[in-house]
């Protein structure tokens, strides 16, 4: 739906509730910014669902003897991962710790030419050890929102099937500023996100899709002999 189309839906719902209502809300103006308001509650709960649908990544050139490095991309709602992404090298994920935990990862001034853990600091990255060659090596993977003003041709990222959710939420904040009672908007929002959440699941396929788990839980490939690791390895 594009911002027009979301504006004109959800005045239809309004004016079905309060003519006198409807009369008072500018499209220009306190309209628009009731549904610019919905698309950022939609997007939060849309985040769990989708996450990749709101990805976007953003490349780190690493200077010697610089450990933070201020990131481009802004109001973002999450960092999905950070993986080493250097030409001619497998990506490896990087672990983020917590800037609490320095201590187990690296020792005062120490510096390496591939640091594998980095924290973060606001919309500031610290890579760890500090790197101490300069060359292209990050990759932040981030979740980022919808921006602040919607385009002329409606939600940047968010599909087309969740766009009806914006003129749900946009009536039950309304309800909210009217003190009218609207709940039947909170059925028809729960139903479409219902439906998005159960569709979204199987959107990919090829495999099962689940909540991504931490980069310690997944499998991790070795390529040593068992026999020279694993003492309960038989034929």
């Amino acid at each position: 739906m594009t911002k027009a189309q979301i504006l004109q839906s959800v005045r239809y719902y309004v004016n079905e509730v309060s003519t006198e209502t409807g009369a008072l809300l500018s499209d220009s103006g306190n309209l628009l910014d009731f549904v610019e308001d919905a698309v950022e509650d939609v997007t939060l709960d849309l985040v769990p669902i989708m996450p990749m649908q709101l990805c976007t990544t953003e490349t780190i050139t690493l200077v010697a003897n610089q450990a933070n490095y201020t990131l481009t991309t802004t109001a973002y709602l999450g960092v999905y991962k950070v993986e080493r992404y250097v030409t001619n090298q497998p990506p490896k994920e990087i672990d983020i710790i917590d800037p609490l935990d320095l201590q187990f990862y690296t020792n005062i001034g120490e510096t390496n030419a591939n640091p594998d853990a980095c924290y973060f600091l606001g919309d500031t990255i610290y890579f760890v050890p500090t790197p101490s060659e300069a060359k292209a090596y990050a990759r932040v993977w981030l979740i980022q929102s919808e921006p602040a003003s919607m385009a002329t041709a409606g939600p940047t990222y968010l599909p087309r099937q969740t766009h009806r959710l914006v003129v749900y939420r946009t009536m039950l904040n309304l309800g909210s500023l009217m003190n009218t009672n609207l709940n039947q908007f909170a059925v028809l929002y729960n139903e479409r996100l219902r439906k998005i959440r159960r569709i979204w699941a199987g959107r990919y396929q090829q495999e099962p899709r689940f909540v991504r788990a931490s980069k310690h839980s997944r499998r991790v490939i070795d390529a040593r002999e068992r026999a020279f690791y694993d003492k309960f390895w038989r034929d």
